[in-house]
């Protein structure tokens, strides 16, 4: 995580002649101009872990999801992953606009699942929420021809995000001074298993739910077979997941 920005206040306190009483001013002026100064921190943006932040990508995930046109027969219902979000935050705190570069690697970006996905968004740090982020990568949809399964430039962030066959999601955002020409970003990973592919259409169109295994249930027109459950803010910072059906 990047360390807090330097900024010089030493000459603010020499150039005032102190009075009796006068130091809280001083040292009130110096926070204010600290924090008017130094951007957003990390301690302003959410940790990967943190439960708030993990229903609201999560939930907005499979809100978008569950509303694709044409209708989608056959998507699954996402629910967060730790060993995704981490490998988000640790790829971000490189703070470079480039792909991970392990992702297709065994046992390097999950112990369980190769060929993760990822979809990243950069921005003012000032301007990020996760809403904003993910909504931009739903918007590339409108380039997208589903019937003739081709993109009028890159579609390639929507195609993720309504991958069919992906069922988890781990998301990051980190601080960066700079990437390219926005100094103070916030740079927005979210990594996916299993991965998308631009060999084929996102998934399945008809019926909602007409094309889930046998084992599954309906769960807000997605294929699930994870109870949807959400934290009160209270709980572990660790999401919980449900109790599974076998696969």
């Amino acid at each position: 995580m990047e360390g807090a920005r330097p900024f010089a206040l030493d000459w603010y306190g020499r150039s005032l002649r102190l009075t009796p009483g006068a130091g809280w001013k001083v040292w009130l002026g110096e926070l204010w101009l600290l924090l008017l100064t130094s951007g957003l921190s990390a301690d302003l943006l959410p940790h990967e872990e943190d439960v708030s932040f993990i229903n609201e990508y999560v939930n907005l995930h499979n809100e978008l999801r569950g509303n694709v046109r044409p209708q989608g027969a056959n998507l699954r219902f996402m629910t967060w992953d730790v060993a995704l979000s981490r490998t988000a935050r640790a790829w971000g705190k490189k703070c470079v606009l480039e792909r991970n570069t392990h992702l297709e690697e065994i046992n390097m970006a999950h112990p369980k699942f190769n060929g993760i996905g990822e979809n990243i968004w950069v921005g003012p740090e000032n301007e990020f929420t996760a809403s904003i982020a993910i909504r931009s990568w739903y918007a590339e949809g409108k380039k997208y021809d589903f019937e003739n399964d081709s993109c009028a430039g890159d579609c390639s962030n929507y195609i993720q995000l309504v991958w069919d066959k992906s069922y988890k999601v781990g998301c990051a955002v980190t601080p960066c001074s700079r990437i390219g020409r926005i100094r103070y970003a916030a740079l927005f990973i979210c990594n996916y298993a299993p991965g998308g592919k631009l060999s084929r259409r996102p998934y399945q169109p008809g019926v909602v739910c007409s094309q889930c295994s046998r084992y599954d249930r309906c769960t807000d027109f997605l294929c699930s077979k994870t109870k949807k459950i959400t934290l009160p803010r209270e709980k572990s910072t660790v999401q919980r997941e449900a109790r599974k059906m076998k696969c």
